[in-house]
């Protein structure tokens, strides 16, 4: 069993702070300790930086406890840089994206690969052209209550939907998203022709925190978790740790990866997406490290059933493949009544990889962040269902038995 873990977490697109994510953990925590049987103690959070902040936390039960180090990779404060930029450069820019993205076949990639995210990927460009629309024929209709000639009505018309569109993004654009949508896809853009400097720096460091991190060999078993575009970064920063420091995965602490709401793909299926095509077959062609992805369908915001190195659609779980990827429900880890009111917010369906569970899952990121049991066995197909008793207590006696043939020497 696991007494000692280092947990590296990368963010997706989200301009979440450390405290922000820090209270998230907590509430997760606490449904833990009710569907478990454990006890927790989670610290406030130390070691700030720039590049990442940390916490501490303790979980146990009867007959185990695990100590766990929970650090943040940040890169919120790029995001909200790019959150600052004003509507007309957002709207060129976003526009210029979707441009390349049509031209170069990718969107029509996306929905082969997977079409709930291709619709995702194009709906923010719908609202926008909804809201012209709108603003047209509203126009149109305040311009029929005064008699002009043609060329001032056209003048009027013109100015005045200008108008009515860019007062209805500033409005709505904020409170429904939009915006933030918008900036995902500019910035997947950007970072696809290397224009983020400053990104690819915090990955440099990202990968040497890692680096440091292994080669101390102080804990059991180091777990980065990358979530939904987090988790492309994730793949990318181990990979450049490995082309650093090719030992990496043999020596020290075992090392391993859980992506989760996952869109490796939306880089890796554009032509100029080679980097993490090249990042993702490297650490996939590392056979000591462990890369675990889990795939929900009701997820819309990441690619279900598609496997993220061959970038191929997959017709069950992966379980002899590298990453081996495990198909789960969010159903099964709600209660129904949740599950109900927040079907179709996708945000919350898609974040839900994150928080904890209302009843015993085979996927629990508590579970597989700081309960005892080893990645390996915490990742099975029937993941800690089954392992423990009533009171938190491992039933060690059958571990053994749960631990997936394809981790086997």
């Amino acid at each position: 069993m696991i007494r000692r873990r280092h947990v590296f977490h990368i963010g997706g697109y989200d301009p979440i702070t450390p405290e922000e994510q820090v209270e998230r953990l907590r509430r997760s925590l606490s449904s833990f300790q009710k569907i478990w049987g454990a006890s927790s103690r989670l610290s406030e959070i130390s070691n700030a930086s720039a590049i990442g902040a940390s916490c501490s936390l303790e979980a146990w039960g009867p007959n185990w406890k695990t100590h766990v180090t929970f650090e943040m990779l940040r890169w919120d404060d790029l995001i909200r840089c790019d959150s600052k930029v004003g509507f007309v450069p957002r709207l060129v820019q976003s526009l210029k994206a979707l441009f390349d993205f049509i031209v170069t076949g990718t969107i029509f990639r996306y929905a082969v690969a997977s079409w709930k995210y291709a619709v995702f990927f194009i709906f923010p460009y719908c609202c926008l052209l909804l809201i012209a629309f709108c603003s047209v024929g509203l126009s149109f209709l305040l311009i029929r209550l005064i008699h002009a000639s043609f060329w001032i009505e056209l003048l009027l018309g013109f100015s005045l939907s200008l108008a009515i569109f860019v007062g209805a993004m500033l409005w709505i654009g904020p409170k429904r998203r939009i915006n933030h949508i918008l900036d995902d896809a500019i910035f997947s853009h950007q970072f696809l022709y290397g224009q983020k400097n400053e990104l690819d720096k915090r990955l440099d460091a990202f990968a040497n925190r890692i680096s440091r991190t292994v080669g101390a060999a102080e804990v059991d078993e180091v777990l980065i978790v990358g979530h939904s575009l987090g988790a492309a970064l994730s793949i990318a920063a181990v990979a450049r740790a490995l082309k650093s420091d090719p030992p990496l995965e043999t020596c020290g602490p075992k090392l391993c990866i859980l992506t989760v709401g996952a869109t490796i793909p939306k880089f890796a299926l554009h032509p100029m997406g080679g980097q993490i095509r090249e990042a993702a077959q490297l650490v996939a062609g590392a056979p000591a490290i462990d890369w675990v992805e889990y795939q929900a369908r009701d997820d819309a915001i990441s690619f279900y059933r598609f496997d993220p190195v061959t970038l191929k659609r997959v017709s069950r779980d992966h379980s002899g493949g590298h990453p081996r990827i495990r198909r789960v429900q969010i159903h099964s880890m709600v209660s129904p009544m949740r599950f109900r009111r927040h079907r179709f917010n996708f945000m919350q369906i898609h974040y839900q990889f994150l928080m904890g569970n209302d009843q015993r899952s085979a996927y629990d990121f508590c579970m597989i962040t700081c309960g005892p049991l080893g990645f390996d066995v915490a990742t099975s197909p029937s993941g800690a269902v089954g392992l423990f008793e009533a009171d938190g207590s491992v039933m060690t006696t059958e571990v053994d038995d749960r631990l997936d043939p394809s981790c086997r020497d």
